[in-house]
């Protein structure tokens, strides 16, 4: 008897460090202070990191999730995210325990995502980031949290549309100027380059039209900062017809967006609208 105590005793103390280490390495965020009712839990589950110190990266991007980048994307797609996800779940793998492809950094799920600790937990850290995109805020999320957002506006033209100047009103809209600045340049350089390519005629034909849009959201987007929210709110809701060709109530969009100045760029490189 006294033998099978001690076995049941070891067990429990045994279950109790299995608790306590499963609650450090998995962050929950149900509120934030100064803000209102927080509508989304916001859950990080770090247990697939092994490195004590990257785990402690995990409140701080929890709570960036939760606190700043959730809000800054209410303001600018008006989409309610609970009314899909009522939690949003992250799970952060080191590198070699990432469980898809070779190449992906991150891969969203529905109301979640998988993310390598490289490319979520340690954007500060020179070793993984090697150039000179660094965070004020410290580590947070802009890309796969979007994926989330923009499952509520299929179906898309293409998997990443709108998301250049989404994700750079978010690092504005959370205060992290000095990566919103060097995200705006970054962007700034590419429109030069699909300007370029469209002179030089070296755009192939399946690829005009995506990036003829990107040009106008861009163009749109540094010319008033403000038109980001006005694509989410004149974008139509997606009908049938628009199953067989989601990039047409885009273009629609844009030249509404624009006041009808686009019009003759996107007729130039996309199908009629």
């Amino acid at each position: 008897m006294k033998k099978l105590l001690t076995l049941v005793a070891i067990a429990c103390a045994c279950w109790m460090v299995d608790s306590l280490t499963f609650a450090q390495d998995v962050v929950t965020v149900s509120s934030c202070p100064d803000r209102p009712a927080l509508p989304v839990t916001f859950v990080v589950d770090c247990s697939h990191v092994a490195d004590a110190a990257t785990k402690q990266l995990c409140r701080p991007f929890a709570e960036n999730q939760a606190c700043k980048v959730f809000w800054a994307y209410r303001n600018i797609t008006g989409i309610r995210l609970e009314e899909k996800c009522p939690t949003f779940k992250y799970t952060i793998y080191d590198r070699d325990k990432f469980p898809h492809q070779e190449g992906e950094g991150g891969l969203a799920l529905h109301c979640g995502a998988d993310y390598m600790a490289d490319y979520s937990l340690l954007i500060n850290d020179p070793k993984f980031n090697r150039s000179k995109r660094r965070s004020e805020i410290g580590p947070f999320d802009v890309h796969e949290i979007l994926h989330g957002y923009q499952e509520r506006i299929a179906p898309l033209p293409y998997v990443h549309v709108l998301f250049s100047s989404s994700m750079l009103e978010a690092e504005h809209e959370i205060g992290d100027e000095k990566l919103y600045e060097f995200d705006a340049q970054q962007r700034k350089e590419e429109l030069q380059r699909i300007e370029t390519g469209f002179e030089k005629g070296t755009i192939p034909a399946d690829k005009q039209c995506q990036l003829a849009e990107e040009y106008v959201e861009m163009n749109l987007y540094f010319k008033d900062p403000k038109n980001v929210e006005q694509f989410y709110r004149k974008l139509e809701p997606g009908g049938k017809n628009d199953v067989a060709d989601p990039q047409l109530r885009f273009l629609r969009m844009f030249d509404a967006v624009s006041g009808g100045s686009a019009r003759q760029y996107l007729l130039a490189h996309c199908p009629r609208f």
